[in-house]
This record gives structure tokens, C-alpha cells and sequence, in this order.
């Protein structure tokens, strides 16, 4: 059929590969590349040390704390302002556990059985479960199967089929059970919106499940909007089909199924930096579906919000002040300082070697390159034990070093040096960030100029029992944003409030939804 990746020879694909590929708006080149790619296999980040307190990691007193939050106040009705939520995940993960039990029909014992009914009665959903006639019988005989699978499939409640979204997260007092998506809506108008309350959000979603979230929508904004006095503005958008990525088996060679059909898997969420480039504000927030708390818990996460947003304007507002006047006056020697000195100490910014010597020309030129791109104002967690990226210093191929998170996949721990510095990391990335993603002039940013196209990953998997390799791009926070100006903020643990598994809405945090949320 054709030569390995990476060699002179292309692979050829037949008639009907090239139609498969155009059907997700793919080109042969593009999938060339991607074999290419995994020819050259992963491509590891080099660590040089965690990032901690006063090392890349800022940690606020409270009043400083309260000048951010002031100044978020005061400014941020000049600015249009937007969450970004990705949502697109659907909660099959998160039951996971339960699809096992009902397939063997128990948890593995009586105990289990015993402790997940009365973990039942806990859960969000309840209430929903106790009004519904057909279940009522297997629930007080204990019968573990039928009751997971009218939780889980399509004959019931469908929770394994519907996205986190639409999953009941928090229960309240007057009996109202909200889903992860309300949840959102409610978090947004607290510190989202405009001078005519005007509250936007954006969440991106599966093309499957796009009625499912635009039904719930209809049901409930009318609602909404009235108890929390806003104007809510929803967009909605899905993953490009051309964010898709071949699979290959353990040759680098097309992976294909039993019907010949070559098999293309999702590119991960980094194919959501194309969703990102088409929103249209100053300051945008990101957080995940999965990290939301109910109301009362909220009240308290709100002042960390505005603080990411005050600092976010500030230094967008102090980066375009420098990025004016090197445009339009010839900046003396002092000034030239002081620029780089704010490079520095705002964003970590480690000088070129010989930067001393440069022309007054050439450093004007290196500090508005520096400045001219987009921002992140990112909230890290001291790490628990939670699974996932932290704050790292990194070695750059020109051996500067530069603020990132990273996952672990991103990481060659075979190493025994890279393996001790991502064991010694002390901080999360909850994915609680504020972007400011235009440039002084107004005009947006082209994200993908920003990328570490190095950063992509390789992983194996399994396609109904047989053995491939997944390739993923680059992570929207990790390597999609590796060239922007980053920071990194001290948050308290009380900011993360995940839901990966059913059973982390057994978490008090999560249970404090039944204390009364009257506004």
C-alpha cells in the first residue's frame, strides 16, 4: 500500500478513504500529517521545577484581594465579558462504576449493595427516582440492576446517554434539582454582565446532544432571567468534524475496522481553540462543565472570580499602555527598562541572551513581541491527590523557560529527574481561568499562531479488543495556549468542585445544595 511515516513515500489511500475523509472535511494532506506525526512519535516537555509560591505562583493578601475585586467592579461594565463552558462530554464516564454493577447486578456484595441504596437516597435525583411508578418496587426490594438501568438507559432517565450538562448535580430545599448547566447560569449573572444585564455565555456541545441542551434552555431561561434579573445570551457550538484524527496501528500505519473504513477518533479538547477563536469579548471565563457548586457554596467562590477578572484587566490595560507608546514614540533608555521589567516581573519573561547589548531597535522590537499576544489569568489549587495538570516551569527549545500547565501525558517519567519534578508539584489546575484573547487595537488574536504544536500526545488505546494508537492535539490550556502571556493565582480549594465520578456528588460541598439558596 505504501511506505511507513516518515519516509520520502506518501501512504496511498484508495477512493473510498478520500471520501471518508472529504465527508469530515479533511484533505489527504491533513491525514498525511497526521501519520507523519505519529512517525516521529510523542514529543515530551522538559520540566525544569514545579511552580510555587513566589516562584510562579502568585498568592494575594486580602487587600489585595479586595483592589482587584473593586477594580472588576468598577470597570467591568466597560468591557463585554463572556463565559466560555466547555460541555461537550457526556457523563458515561461519570457512571461508570454503575454500568459494571448492572451489568453483574451488584456492587460485588450485600454491604455494597446496602451502602449504594443508601447512598441513592442522597443523590440529587431522588426525588425524581420516588415520583416515578415503574421503579418504586425494585427500589424497596433493593434490587440493584433494574434500578441502575432505569437510571442509566434509555427506558428511564437515560443518564448514561445525556451529557454532564443535563445531569442532576444539586437538590434544594423547596424541591427544585438543578443540572450542571442551570448551575451555570446561575454562577454567570453574578459576575457577568453588562450596563443593560446583559449576561453571555457560550458552551460548546455534541452534535448528538445539541436538542437535548437547546429543549432544556427553552424550559428554563424564561425563568431564569426573571428570578435573576439578567438577560441571558446562550451560544451554543460543536467540535469541527475536521478536528478529527486518524488512528494508526502499532506500525504508524491507517487503523481500520472490521469493514475496512479507516478510524478517526476526537482530536481532545484542544480542537476547541478553534470554538474559542470565534468569540467576540474582552475578558472571557473558562471553566468546565463538571466544576460547579450549588448557590451558597457559589457566594463564596464569587470574589475569586472577580479578583482573576480585576487582575486580568489590569494587566491588560498596563500590556496595551506599553505596546501604545512603542508604536508611537521612540522609548528612551529608562522607559526600555522599565518595559522589560514589567515583561519580567508580570509574566516570568526570561531575556534573550545578550539582551544587553541589543540596539535600543531590537529590544523596542522584542518587548512589543513579548507583550503582543493573548493572555490568561489562571487559578491553581494546592493538589489533594485530584488527577490532572499543574504549573510547571519549562525548558523551550531556544532554552528560555516559560510558564505552563501540564498533564502527565506530557511528561517522560521514565526520566527519573523529569519523573521527581512532576511528583513534587504541589498545585492543580482546577481550569478556572480569565482570557483576554484581542490585542490593543481591538483586534482578535489568531489563536492557533499561540500553539505548541510539539505538545500533542500519543496514547494507546483499544477498538473492541484490538490495540491502536490515539493521537491528540495539543490541550486548549496546556500546549493550545503555550505562547501566551500567562499567570498563575493562588486560589483556595474551596474554587474546585469536580464531578468525574457519580459518586463526588456525595462530597459535602456538593450536598450543601439543600441549604436554602434564596437570593
Amino acid at each position: 500500500m505504501g511506505g511507513k511515516p516518515g519516509m520520502n513515500k506518501l501512504y496511498s489511500f484508495n477512493k473510498k478513504d478520500i471520501e471518508q475523509m472529504k465527508a469530515l472535511g479533511l484533505k489527504p494532506s491533513d491525514v498525511h500529517g497526521q501519520l507523519e506525526t505519529y512517525g516521529r512519535g510523542s514529543r515530551f516537555i522538559k520540566l525544569i521545577r514545579p511552580c510555587n509560591p513566589g516562584d510562579g505562583v502568585r498568592s494575594y493578601t486580602a487587600a489585595e484581594r479586595r483592589h482587584f475585586i473593586s477594580l472588576y467592579d468598577r470597570e467591568a461594565q466597560k468591557h463585554s465579558i463572556l463565559k466560555f463552558v466547555p460541555a461537550s462530554g457526556a457523563a458515561s464516564r461519570m457512571f461508570a462504576s454503575w454500568f459494571a454493577a448492572a451489568e453483574q447486578g451488584s456492587f460485588g456484595n450485600d454491604a455494597l449493595d446496602r451502602s449504594f441504596f443508601a447512598d441513592l437516597n442522597k443523590m440529587p435525583f431522588i426525588s425524581m427516582l420516588r415520583k416515578d411508578r415503574r421503579i418504586r418496587l425494585p427500589m424497596s426490594e433493593r434490587k440493584v440492576r433494574p434500578v441502575l438501568n432505569h437510571i442509566l438507559l434509555s427506558a428511564g432517565l437515560r443518564f448514561g446517554w445525556l451529557p454532564k450538562a443535563l445531569i442532576p448535580f444539586h437538590a434544594y430545599p423547596d424541591g427544585e434539582v438543578r443540572t450542571a448547566l442551570e448551575e451555570h447560569l446561575e454562577e454567570a449573572a453574578d459576575f457577568i454582565g453588562g450596563s443593560e444585564g446583559l449576561c453571555r455565555l457560550h458552551l460548546t456541545i455534541s452534535e448528538e446532544h445539541a436538542s437535548a441542551v437547546k429543549s432544556l434552555l427553552r424550559s428554563v431561561l424564561p425563568e431564569y432571567e426573571k428570578r435573576l434579573n439578567v438577560r441571558l445570551d446562550i451560544g451554543l457550538s460543536v467540535q469541527s468534524q475536521a478536528t478529527v484524527i486518524l488512528a494508526a496501528d502499532e506500525n504508524n500505519l491507517p487503523f481500520r475496522d472490521n469493514n475496512g473504513r479507516l478510524v478517526f477518533r476526537p482530536g481532545g479538547h484542544g480542537a476547541l481553540l478553534q470554538n474559542l477563536q470565534t468569540l467576540d469579548a474582552d475578558l472571557i471565563y473558562i471553566k468546565n462543565i463538571d466544576n460547579i457548586a450549588p448557590v451558597a457554596r457559589q457566594k463564596k467562590i464569587l470574589p475569586y472570580k472577580k479578583m482573576l477578572g480585576g487582575l486580568a484587566l489590569e494587566l491588560r490595560h498596563r500590556s496595551f499602555a506599553i505596546l501604545e507608546r512603542l508604536k508611537e514614540v521612540r522609548s528612551g533608555a529608562g522607559d526600555l527598562r522599565s518595559m522589560v521589567d514589567f515583561c519580567r516581573t508580570e509574566f516570568n519573561t526570561t531575556l534573550p541572551r545578550g539582551f544587553s547589548k541589543w540596539a535600543p531597535g531590537e529590544k523596542r522590537k522584542w518587548i512589543f513581541q513579548r507583550l503582543n499576544r493573548p493572555l490568561r489569568v489562571c487559578g491553581v489549587v494546592r493538589n489533594e491527590g485530584e488527577p490532572g495538570g499543574g504549573p510547571f516551569w519549562v525548558r523551550e527549545n531556544d532554552q528560555s523557560s516559560t510558564l505552563q500547565i501540564i498533564e502527565s501525558v506530557q511528561v517522560n517519567r521514565r526520566l527519573k529527574r523529569q519523573a521527581d519534578i512532576w511528583s513534587q508539584a504541589s498545585y492543580f489546575n482546577p481550569v478556572d481561568m480569565v482570557c483576554c484573547t484581542k490585542n490593543y487595537l481591538g483586534e482578535k488574536f489568531d489563536l492557533a499562531d499561540f500553539v505548541n504544536r510539539d505538545a500533542y500526545s500519543i496514547s494507546p488505546k483499544t477498538e473492541k479488543g484490538r490495540r491502536l494508537k490515539a493521537q491528540e492535539l495539543p490541550g486548549l490550556w496546556n500546549g493550545g495556549m503555550a505562547y501566551w502571556n500567562t499567570v498563575f493565582v493562588e486560589l483556595p480549594l474551596a474554587v474546585f468542585n469536580p464531578v468525574k465520578s457519580i459518586n463526588d456528588l456525595l462530597r459535602p460541598e456538593h450536598l450543601a445544595g439543600r441549604i436554602s439558596h434564596k437570593r
